[in-house]
This record gives C-alpha cells, structure tokens and sequence, in this order.
C-alpha cells in the first residue's frame, strides 16, 4: 500500500508563474536602462586620460627643470630657469590647449627660510598643480 499526501497537500504548490517572471524581466530591463543612461552622461563629462597626462607631463618637466637648477646653481638660486634670458628648449613649446604653466616659489615654508615650496600649475585642457617643498642641504 502507498502512502499518498492527502489532497490538500497537492494544491499547495509554491513557484513563479511565467506573468510573474515577465514582470521581473520587464522591471529589471527597465532599472539597467536608466543606470546605463546615467552612466553614459557622466561619462562623457569626465575628461580624457590623455588630457591628464598632457597636463601631468607639462607640470612634472618643469618641475624637473626647476629642481635641476637648483642642483646646479644652489638652494639661493632657485628661481624658475624658463624666466632667464635663453631659456631651455621645453619652456616654449606645449601640446595644443594648453598654457604655459605657472610657477610660484616661495623663499619660506611655515616661516623658516630653509625650505622653499615650489608650486607649479598647468591649466588649459585639464588643470594640474604640483607643489614640492625643498630644503637647504
């Protein structure tokens, strides 16, 4: 004899109809659709790798200048070397949409003259700043 599960048993089956599985396919097609959206527009506002590099690049090369001056010519005469009457040859060509960088020196760093900060800011394209304090040795 077989032992059989009683007749309400049997109409207790649990699962997913196919119009609840449609509805969940449709609502979830639906959220990745506006996040895709949303990240498309924010990526298009951000700037390209390239750009950064460029201006990167830019602001490390003078700051490389600066500071081989200064290894040359002493910490008393650390002065941005693109200012002198023949300036090196990376002083006066720059990527295109880009400006020459800005360079601030100044002579004391939290009051003791011996460091200076350097600060070099390159702006065009894409904005960098490179600050680097140097000391008297």
């Amino acid at each position: 004899m077989k032992c059989r599960p009683p007749r309400q048993m049997l109409a207790r089956q649990t699962g997913v109809t196919l119009v609840e599985l449609i509805a969940f396919i449709v609502v979830v097609a639906l959220l990745s659709t506006g996040l895709i959206a949303t990240f498309t527009s924010a990526m298009r506002s951000t700037p390209e790798s390239g750009e950064i590099t460029h201006a990167l690049q830019i602001a490390q090369e003078r700051m490389e200048l600066i500071l081989a001056y200064k290894k040359s010519k002493g910490f008393t005469a650390l002065i941005d070397p693109c200012t002198l009457a023949l300036p090196p040859a990376q002083c006066t060509s720059f990527p295109s949409g880009f400006n020459a960088p800005t360079v601030a020196i100044v002579n004391n760093w939290n009051g003791n003259t011996e460091y200076k900060t350097i600060t070099v800011d390159v702006t065009g394209r894409q904005a960098i700043t490179l600050t680097a304090v140097v000391a008297n040795y």
